[in-house]
């Protein structure tokens, strides 16, 4: 990738980025008199009028919209790799429904993505025939191997970590083959980030050091050894960055029986600040990756307004749930 191909592009995301949501946005659409009103205020930030839909219509708008964006952004050729950071996610999640619906350990196929490099009615297909040479090999070889994984011990955990660790791997090689620090590092912020809730959740539920290594996912900037030895005195010891203050602090709690919820959204947050800090650079693929992560964060942000406004939540509760804003 040249930073300098990313010109127009850049111009024209930084632009959009003006009607995304805002804080006063936000909060003008937690407070609105009725569901009707908050959806209405969303058709200026590009999304179509979801007044008078029920849950299941909007999420499905709201899988539209973000498949539309990502479909718009594959027309730039030199950006479809910067892209498939984003849709790879979408990719490895389909397969993870496939692979349970297979196993009868879910039919829940209304869950299936658009918004991977492989449509969901391909990757379907590909599932089922076993005619996967069309599709990316990690992503074959993963269908094969978590498939087996549930065949054999019928824990369905345990083929969902053999598919984030291929997920991961192809993340990461992808991250190698593009050569950009920007991007490196937002890789292994999300791998760390990763191992970080994994930490947290076998301390949780009294998992020992062999589950821990065994579940742990390299790439990252932590080494996964230096995880593993100090996880029976101190968990959490190895995470050190900066970056990742918040989350080790209130995963710490959680440990210890506190609620789980602010410690994943800390989490998130931490790869939300890494990505969203590009104000100064003018072009490139980092601008790129900060709006796709911001159209993430809003989706998210929106389903939660919308589902509490539709089902009477108070609008305190509803900002309780919010991540915090950063567009």
């Amino acid at each position: 990738m040249k930073d300098t191909d990313f010109l127009f592009l850049t111009s024209m995301l930084r632009a959009r980025e003006t009607a995304m949501l805002s804080e006063g946005k936000i909060d003008r659409m937690i407070d609105a008199p009725s569901f009707d009103d908050a959806a209405k205020m969303l058709i200026d930030c590009g999304y179509r009028d979801m007044s008078g839909k029920k849950q299941v219509q909007i999420e499905d708008l709201l899988q539209e919209r973000r498949s539309d964006v990502f479909y718009e952004l594959s027309n730039f050729e030199y950006a479809v790799d910067a892209l498939d950071l984003f849709r790879l996610k979408y990719d490895y999640h389909n397969v993870k429904v496939l692979v349970k619906a297979a196993g009868a350990v879910s039919s829940s196929s209304d869950l299936l993505s658009d918004s991977g490099r492989i449509g969901a009615k391909d990757l379907t297909e590909a599932f089922v025939s076993g005619n996967r040479g069309d599709l990316p090999p990690p992503l074959a070889s993963v269908m094969e191997s978590a498939a087996g994984v549930l065949s054999r011990t019928g824990n369905p955990q345990l083929s969902d970590i053999e598919i984030d660790k291929a997920y991961f791997g192809e993340l990461s090689s992808l991250a190698e083959r593009l050569g950009d620090d920007f991007i490196t590092g937002y890789v292994r912020l999300m791998i760390d980030s990763a191992n970080l809730r994994i930490t947290v959740r076998a301390s949780r539920i009294g998992r020992d050091e062999g589950f821990l290594s065994a579940t742990l996912i390299p790439g990252g900037n932590v080494s996964l050894g230096k995880i593993a030895s100090s996880y029976n005195d101190n968990p959490l010891a190895a995470f050190t960055a900066d970056s990742l203050a918040q989350a080790v602090r209130l995963g710490a709690d959680a440990i210890s029986g506190g609620a789980q919820t602010q410690f994943e959204l800390a989490c998130d947050n931490a790869i939300l600040h890494y990505v969203t800090n590009t104000m100064f650079i003018s072009f490139g693929p980092a601008p790129v990756i900060a709006f796709l992560a911001k159209l993430e964060w809003e989706i998210t942000a929106v389903r939660m307004i919308l589902a509490g406004k539709l089902t009477g939540i108070s609008p305190s509760v509803i900002r309780e749930r919010l991540r915090e804003c950063h567009v």
